[in-house]
């Protein structure tokens, strides 16, 4: 097969004149593992479920306004 080099913006044109079916089926060609992906439920025995600050917290909007905390100016 010869090497073919397409920029991103070749191949995303490309897909956009694919039916949707022909779209479908090319990401199952591309991620046949995605079909059938499923994740483990997330508990305690999970190396993750101790990081601080996961699934815990006061309540108060933090996620949601995090920018605001993160890059705030004190005047």
């Amino acid at each position: 097969m010869p090497k073919v080099e397409l920029t991103y913006q070749q191949i995303l044109e490309a897909v956009k004149q694919l039916t949707s079916q022909e779209q479908q089926q090319l990401r199952a060609d591309l991620h046949p593992d995605l079909l059938g992906l499923e994740y483990p439920a997330f508990t305690a025995d999970d190396p993750l479920w101790n990081v601080v600050g996961i699934g815990q917290g006061t309540g108060e909007p933090v996620a949601r306004h995090h920018d605001a905390y993160l890059y705030r100016k004190d005047d």
